[in-house]
């Protein structure tokens, strides 16, 4: 048995497989994993060109503030969602005095095909992507391709920020289990967007209000769809969570996690269902909508309900039960993926280490063994000795990384 690297620990990694076992039952399972062999970065962020080679284990990213760190994440989790968890504002990516940038990885798969990934993004050019160097036009082909995870201090904003927070979580994780998820979101802001300049017109006179019928039809199908797999998502993830909530806290408090949905769907109904509720809906509110110019219902105001011991989290939980309910969505997050997948994602911790507890720690990283894990920190005595033993550590300094 070969390892990759000189200290393998416990798990020995042969080609992305990892073998456990259960010493209790004495069964011995294996364990798929999805690995990022080379990560390519050209002018994102302050890195002008960064080749980086993570191992298929722990990798430590290890440097004072403002150095790169979060910055090879961040490409990560573009190449997985299409998206930036920093930044909304894609131009932020393009390194200072730079036109474009780009940032590609290869992917060693366990259950499909190997794979490699390139998104481009320009300042006067739109973002593209490319799979096995072939050129997609839709952006959403490439979530899915490369699975991934993120812990960041900004997961907090999940339990105690705005609706609109919890909806941005759902959109990006639902979309790298689901391509149905990513085409009926696509469609659905898309016609959302129609109709609100529709409603516009329509309140300075110029537009008929039998135009409404055609987008609110459309509207009904695809908001359904984004419903139906937002409540089947959740049920899964609430589940998970709420164990794994009871093991961060032994036991001591109970985290509880439900979807509310902007329409009054009941348990069970069908998507059709629930696209006949929506198209009441919108016709009940028609008036309304036509006096605001906006649309006030649908699932783009959908929102969850996340309880601590039976009262609402966001506004009487303490930062630090904040902070677990987080990281408990976050764990649930990787189960739901390995399941629906097969093989576990790639694992990120953007400096969140040092805000947590000892145990913590430790219970993150036993949670997250079995995939291809990358960690940024200031300060290596924030990670685990026996952790640290077992790691790949990369020192990041001035946009440059290299393994200590």
């Amino acid at each position: 048995m070969v390892c990759k690297r000189d200290v393998c620990g416990d798990i020995p990694i042969i080609h992305s497989i990892h073998t456990h076992y259960n010493y209790h039952y004495h069964i011995k399972y294996i364990i798929l994993i999805m690995n990022i062999s080379l990560l390519s970065l050209t002018n994102f962020r302050n890195y002008e060109s960064l080749s980086f080679e993570p191992f298929e284990g722990l990798n430590v990213l290890a440097g004072r503030n403002a150095q790169g760190k979060s910055a090879v994440l961040e490409a990560v989790y573009l190449l997985a969602t299409s998206k930036s968890h920093r930044t909304s504002r894609d131009m932020d990516m393009i390194k200072l005095g730079e036109d474009s940038m780009r940032a590609a990885a290869e992917l060693k798969r366990s259950t499909r095909n190997d794979v490699t990934v390139e998104i481009t993004l320009g300042r006067t050019e739109k973002k593209t992507v490319k799979i096995n160097t072939v050129k997609h036009p839709k952006i959403g082909d490439i979530v899915g391709q490369l699975n991934a995870v993120i812990f960041s201090d900004s997961d907090i904003d999940m339990v105690r920020g705005e609706p609109a927070k919890r909806r941005r979580f759902l959109n990006l994780e639902i979309s790298q289990v689901s391509p149905q998820y990513i085409y009926s979101l696509g469609r659905y802001k898309r016609v959302l967007d129609q109709r609100n300049n529709l409603l516009k017109e329509i309140r300075m006179e110029r537009a008929s209000i039998a135009g409404l019928d055609a987008w609110d039809a459309q509207l009904a199908v695809y908001g359904a769809s984004v419903t139906a797999r937002r409540a089947d998502f959740i049920n899964t993830l609430a589940e998970l969570a709420e164990s794994l909530y009871s093991t961060l806290t032994d036991s001591a408090e109970k985290l509880e996690i439900n979807y509310k949905p902007n329409l009054n769907i009941a348990p069970g109904m069908t998507e059709q269902e629930i696209a006949e509720m929506h198209g009441l809906t919108l016709a009940a509110k028609r008036e309304i909508d036509m006096n605001r110019a906006t649309t006030h219902s649908g699932p783009h105001r959908d929102d969850l309900n996340i309880d601590i011991n039976g009262m609402p989290a966001r506004e009487f939980a303490s930062q630090g039960q904040q902070r677990s309910a987080a990281i408990a969505l976050k764990l649930a997050e990787i189960e739901l993926i390995k399941e629906a997948v097969g093989e576990n994602p790639v694992v990120m911790l953007d400096d969140v280490m040092a805000e947590l507890d000892e145990v913590r720690r430790k219970r993150i990283l036993d949670f997250t063994t079995s995939s291809q894990t990358l960690i940024t920190t200031t300060h290596l005595s924030d990670i685990n000795a026996q952790a640290l033993q077992q790691a790949a550590v990369f020192e990041v300094e001035a946009a440059t990384v290299r393994q200590q």
